[in-house]
């Protein structure tokens, strides 16, 4: 006689396995986001998250066991704990760099950004927007953040534009000297001349430039050019797009919807964020510093693969793939070949819409990723446990391949084992 069940206390035990591995997970990208490679961190990240889904599912189906009996939780729970590393945390690592791999090689390939030119508005209005000047504390702050291999320049502009520092290496001279300069234009005056700040940043990437390294432009200001770039916009970005030098650009205030810095970010598949306060320039300018050094497959993408449809299909896939995976190696844990095909099916159909989510999510509201990951996660843990597992009633309590030769007697048409 068989039935189809659910074991509600293992549902409840994977919703909190999950959350616990969600948090376990972003305190480990948040640590680590930058400062390891790509592929180790998603390993550790999915590996975490597989492990505290599948120990709390384990400990869940060994308070009530309805779905593998309790001739198992008497004589192979031991066995099913010996396995649980192996098939969920070390296994789920391997795929999880092998598919951050794929993420990151495919299509155009993700390179660092290497050379940043700063352009800063100093301009009269800069008075009133930030009369702390808070703006050059941030370009320093970030310049702290940045290692020896990067380079920066910094321009200012107000009627005319002008090189403070140019492109050079950072280091702590670079930065002792650029505080110095920077203390010259503390006081504003002046038009916006972002056109020609714009045309003076291109030259100095592209007469400094040098093999196998990858510039951007940071652009900050207040308010809309005064000397006719919308006039010349297309010809004045044209050398920007030539070369996918990409400008991220930086809106100051309240009163301003910042059109033309919007299209500025747009058109060079930069990125454009608007900060109200000065105050939170420095945590601005340090997020698109951080998002031109990595492209990871449960945060945001950038640039030229933002809105990319291979890039929007490659993550919902290998998602999708990755929860089928991870459920499918909960089911190992347990070694039950009924539990294998319905976790399998709750795993795909968790990924496949939590990587809808987390792409639709990133594509219309950034900033947002913990949500999506959250989500993400979430079903992971609940959809596999609430799909039905058909369990033999009389022979359920004896089904595990670690029997060996002790049921080859068994019905075959009733055995939950994998073999």
């Amino acid at each position: 006689m068989v039935e189809k069940r659910i074991n509600l206390t293992m549902t409840v035990m994977s919703l909190i396995g999950g959350i616990i591995g969600f948090i376990a997970g972003e305190i480990f990208i948040n640590a680590y986001k930058y400062k390891m490679s790509g592929s180790l961190l998603m390993g550790f990240y999915f590996g975490i998250i597989a492990l505290c889904i599948g120990t709390f599912c384990l400990v869940g189906e060994m308070i009530n066991p309805r779905l593998n009996g309790v001739g198992w939780k008497n004589n192979y729970l031991k066995t099913s704990f010996k396995f649980l590393i192996p098939c969920t945390f070390i296994a789920i690592f391997v795929f999880g760099m092998l598919f951050q791999f794929i993420y990151e090689s495919s299509g155009l390939k993700f390179q660092k950004v290497n050379d940043i030119v700063f352009v800063i508005d100093t301009s009269g209005s800069m008075a009133n927007t930030d009369p702390q000047n808070e703006r050059f504390s941030s370009v320093l702050n970030l310049m702290d953040n940045m290692n020896t291999q990067n380079r920066v320049s910094i321009y200012k502009f107000d009627d005319t534009s002008k090189r403070i520092i140019p492109m050079t290496e950072v280091s702590e001279s670079l930065k002792k000297n650029a505080e110095e300069e920077l203390k010259q234009y503390e006081i504003p005056a002046g038009n916006t001349n972002m056109g020609e700040a714009i045309d003076s940043a291109y030259n100095e990437i592209n007469s400094t430039k040098r093999p196998g390294r990858k510039a951007a432009v940071i652009l900050l200001s207040d308010g809309e050019d005064n000397f006719g770039l919308n006039k010349k916009f297309d010809e004045t970005l044209k050398p920007f797009k030539d070369s996918n030098i990409s400008i991220y650009t930086i809106g100051m205030s309240n009163e301003n919807n910042f059109t033309t810095l919007k299209k500025i970010a747009k058109d060079t598949h930069g990125e454009y964020y608007n900060v109200k306060n000065a105050s939170d320039l420095k945590g601005t300018f340090s997020k698109i510093y951080y998002a031109t050094q990595q492209r990871l497959l449960v945060d945001r993408r950038d640039g030229l693969t933002e809105s990319s449809t291979l890039y929007m299909i490659l993550r919902v896939l290998l998602i999708t793939i990755i929860s089928g995976l991870i459920t499918m190696s909960i089911s190992f844990v347990f070694d039950n070949k009924n539990l294998l095909k319905r976790f399998l099916i709750g795993g795909i159909a968790a990924g496949f819409l939590g990587g809808l989510i987390m792409e639709v999510g990133f594509l219309n509201s950034p900033d947002h990723g913990s949500l999506y990951r959250a989500l993400l996660v979430i079903m992971i843990a609940l959809i596999f446990t609430l799909i039905p597992v058909i369990v033999d009633i009389k022979d359920y309590s004896k089904s595990s391949y670690l029997r060996g030769n002790q049921r080859t007697s068994f019905d075959k048409t009733k055995g939950n084992t994998f073999r």
